[in-house]
């Protein structure tokens, strides 16, 4: 007798690969192989280091914006939590569909004693914070040449999307009580069908565990230093952009360098392969062809750029692996432990 369980489709990387899938099409249509890998030998490499720095500098304003919005449920000491963002930032490069997030609550349950609860409410208002700024940075490129016809849709959608999380997420931290009876009755009346009903309970609980971990961080001003910190990691990783620029002999405007991070960024919402693939190139080459670069160039620009924040990202997510003892088998125990604790 065969007591082998069926193996469950994984749509979520199915949807994540193939969304990436179109992008990269999208973005490398055009190519010319022989004219990239000229791009490539004639390029000017030294400009990589300064742009490590950068991202590195970066990674370390992204840990102490998070220390900020954990510190009302736990002070976690700097050198504690440093190496649990980094590792899930390389989650996020090895596994699809940004499932680092969910390493980095788990591993932040483990290493730091937060609830998990806690710690999915800290993450999620740091993507409401870093969408916030991207469309900040996009205002800022309208005031100073307008947005381009073929962005504009997508920046409103995007800016009213994020205006609305950010409202809701202020909501919540000032007046958690109310928000729960709301998200209550929500839930009571889109459950009274007979089918739906014995979902009420569970659905109720978890919505009332995501609305404490919002609650937890009870500070308005801590959202405020939250937006600061946003700024730096972004201000310093769209500089990173420009010195890799760079390389390749070339250089573009703020007005375009602002579109070209904001819209690349903005576009990692989307679902995606593993390290944001596709997702973060196709806007990226879309505003430096429409900027006048050449596609071919801004094709091995960007696979520079990606191929850059990717090795940053994950080997000094490996480095702390290894300085504290955790290997990819760890990882991935990690991630079948959600299914049993509904993360």
């Amino acid at each position: 007798m065969n007591n082998e369980q069926p193996r469950r489709v994984n749509w979520k990387a199915i949807v994540g690969l193939a969304v990436s899938g179109v992008c990269l099409y999208g973005a490398v249509r055009g190519l010319q192989p022989a004219e990239v890998w000229q791009a490539f030998k004639q390029a000017n490499y030294v400009w990589i280091v300064p742009a490590v720095v950068l991202y590195l500098f970066a990674l370390v304003a992204r840990t102490a914006r998070w220390q900020a919005l954990l510190s009302p449920e736990r002070h976690i000491p700097f050198p504690e939590l440093l190496p649990t963002m980094a590792m899930g930032r390389a989650a996020n490069n090895i596994y699809p569909f940004r499932t680092g997030e969910i390493v980095r609550v788990l591993l932040l349950r483990q290493r730091n004693r937060v609830s998990a609860a806690a710690g999915t409410a800290s993450i999620l208002v740091e993507r409401v914070f870093d969408g916030l700024t991207m469309i900040l940075f996009l205002i800022l490129a309208a005031l100073i040449g307008g947005i381009p016809d073929y962005l504009r849709y997508g920046i409103w959608g995007a800016a009213a999307i994020f205006g609305a999380a950010l409202a809701l997420v202020y909501a919540i931290v000032l007046w958690p009580a109310a928000i729960q009876r709301l998200t209550e009755r929500l839930i009571i009346s889109l459950t009274r069908g007979a089918v739906t009903a014995p979902l009420r309970p569970r659905l109720c609980e978890v919505a009332g565990r995501f609305i404490h971990g919002f609650a937890s961080i009870k500070s308005v001003t801590t959202l405020t230093l939250v937006l600061l910190f946003s700024i730096a990691v972004w201000t310093a990783e769209t500089f990173s952009y420009r010195l890799l620029m760079n390389s390749f002999g070339f250089s573009v405007d703020l007005h375009t360098l602002l579109l070209m991070s904001g819209a690349a960024n903005l576009g990692t919402a989307l679902p995606s392969g593993p390290g944001n693939l596709g997702t973060f190139d196709a806007p990226a080459i879309l505003v430096l062809t429409r900027a006048g670069v050449s596609e071919n160039t801004a094709i091995s620009y960007q696979t520079l750029l990606h191929a850059v924040l990717w090795c940053t990202e994950t080997f000094a997510g490996l480095w702390f692996m290894w300085r504290t003892g955790l290997a990819k088998s760890d990882l991935d125990q990690t991630l079948v432990e959600k299914k049993s604790d509904g993360i």
